[in-house]
């Protein structure tokens, strides 16, 4: 009988042993699970059903659709600001009064440079009619969003034609000189002078009415008089309706208008007030 009991150390081995068999058999399904996809070289990523696979591709196409993406809006970008170039280039042609075919030689610096010059009178230094008038219309855009008076004074040298017939066309320039001097002087900075024609120029004097131009104007009128100018003076104030055509015809309405009752122009003294002051004393 005692051949037949098992020994305590080989009892406990067979339950060891029982035990382990369980382990691996589910270590070796594992492997099988894992055996049973595809997996990504350098990840631990496995591949095992097509929702994978279509999630894998979208998400490697992804880099290429942005890189068409950024070249499609590259392209558009360039187009659109070359576009806007060449309507640019065509516009400062326009006010430079040069033909297209002349602007392959000129950068969009240049032709700016060259408006930048071209707007302003060589003779008088002050901007030319329609640099001019396009400072008038921003000016005019801006009173009415503020609501603040505007009044523009159209101004006529007397006896330009009498001074470049009697002693040269460098008398006649020297009295255009010292009138937009006197008005540079008499003036605010944010006033703005314009050579309309030939002896006509516009005063664009944004805040100020009629009233007020009248008499900034006159004091300017006294201290050219005494350098031997005389102008004459039409003014018109900003109406709601009205654009820069409107505004500036009604000027020269009135501007012609006190011609036609002064009539002929009044040649200024050949002497000073203190020498006829002492004339009338001795007298």
């Amino acid at each position: 009988m005692p051949n037949n009991q098992t020994p305590p150390a080989a009892a406990s081995a067979a339950p060891a042993a029982q035990t382990s068999q369980p382990v691996q058999a589910g270590t070796t399904g594992s492997g099988s699970g894992a055996s049973g996809g595809v997996a990504i070289p350098f990840t631990t990523i496995y591949v095992s059903s097509p929702i994978d696979v279509a999630l894998l591709a979208t998400l490697a196409t992804l880099p290429l659709l942005f890189g068409i993406w950024l070249l499609l809006f590259g392209r558009t970008f360039a187009e659109a600001r070359r576009a806007r170039d060449a309507q640019v280039r065509l516009m400062l042609a326009a006010d430079l009064g040069l033909h297209p075919r002349d602007l392959a030689s000129m950068s969009t610096r240049s032709l700016f440079d060259l408006r930048e010059k071209s707007a302003f009178d060589e003779l008088t230094g002050v901007l030319r009619r329609a640099a001019g008038v396009a400072a008038a219309e921003r000016e005019m855009a801006r009173a009415r969003r503020h609501s603040t008076p505007l009044t523009v004074a159209f101004i006529d040298v007397d006896g330009l034609k009498e001074a470049n017939d009697a002693r040269g066309h460098a008398a006649g320039d020297a009295m255009l000189r010292g009138l937009t001097a006197a008005l540079k002087e008499g003036l605010r900075a944010e006033d703005v002078v314009l050579r309309y024609g030939g002896d006509e120029f516009v005063c664009v004097m944004p805040g100020m009415t009629v009233r007020d131009a009248r008499a900034k104007l006159s004091d300017i009128q006294d201290g050219a008089a005494a350098a031997g100018i005389r102008f004459c003076v039409g003014l018109a104030q900003l109406q709601r309706s009205e654009d820069v055509v409107a505004l500036f015809a009604r000027a020269d309405r009135e501007l012609y208008e006190f011609k036609a009752r002064r009539g002929e122009i009044v040649p200024l003294p050949s002497r000073s007030r203190q020498d006829r002051d002492e004339d009338t004393v001795t007298a």
